[in-house]
């Protein structure tokens, strides 16, 4: 994956947390790790995600009379968009 399939990103961080990334992580390898670093996090949060609704399907009245593979599918194109068909063909 060469710089030509990367999007540059700009945002803020703490002062200290830069100096310690500068301190640590040399400068030809900081975009990788940042990226590793946020990639990681987002993936973390998506568990939590699931987890916390996995936590409350329980609760949950299904829709029509869903069964439970029908409500995860309805669940997940919720989630990321995808069209039905893709989740039906597996």
């Amino acid at each position: 994956m060469g710089i030509a399939n990367k999007d540059r990103a700009t945002f803020s961080i703490d002062p200290a947390v830069k100096q310690t990334l500068e301190e640590r992580i040399p400068k030809s390898r900081r975009s990788a790790f940042v990226e590793e670093a946020i990639a990681e996090a987002l993936r973390k949060e998506a568990i939590e995600r699931l987890n916390r609704t996995l936590d409350h399907l329980a609760a949950t009245s299904p829709k029509g009379g869903e069964d439970s593979v029908t409500l995860l599918r309805r669940l997940r194109r919720e989630w990321d968009g995808r069209p039905a068909e893709v989740l039906d063909e597996g």
